[in-house]
């Protein structure tokens, strides 16, 4: 089980994300309304060492749809490790429904006491 918390209304929690050059833990933003698996932001695709292999057509909450820079990654949860598709952009890390789905994740998000955890 992995346990997070909610902070300032954003539920979030902490990941392993490695490439060619290194390996980091980051804290990142559950959003159910993300469909793909992991958004991070270019400085810290740079400090990983991914390269842009792809562009993904995004469709944002407005309805438009925009083509995003993409790259590959390994995640590790819980010593489980998957090479995830992730999308390069600007602001905070947040991994979306394909991600948990991905690693066989059940979602629990408890507002009252700030917590979540991931259960598989």
């Amino acid at each position: 089980m992995i346990k997070g918390v909610v902070h300032q209304n954003r539920p979030l929690i902490s990941l392993i994300v490695g490439w060619e050059l290194g390996v980091q833990e980051i804290v990142a933003l559950v959003d159910t309304g993300f469909t793909g698996e992991l958004k991070i932001s270019p400085e810290k695709a740079f400090e990983l060492g991914l390269q842009t292999t792809h562009t993904e057509p995004v469709t944002l909450a407005d309805e438009k749809t925009v083509n995003m820079q993409a790259s590959l990654a390994l995640v590790s949860m819980e010593g489980s490790a998957n090479v995830v598709s992730v999308l390069i952009a600007q602001g905070i890390p947040i991994i979306g429904v394909s991600l948990l789905r991905r690693f066989g994740y059940t979602l629990n998000i408890d507002f009252k006491y700030n917590s979540l955890t991931l259960q598989k």
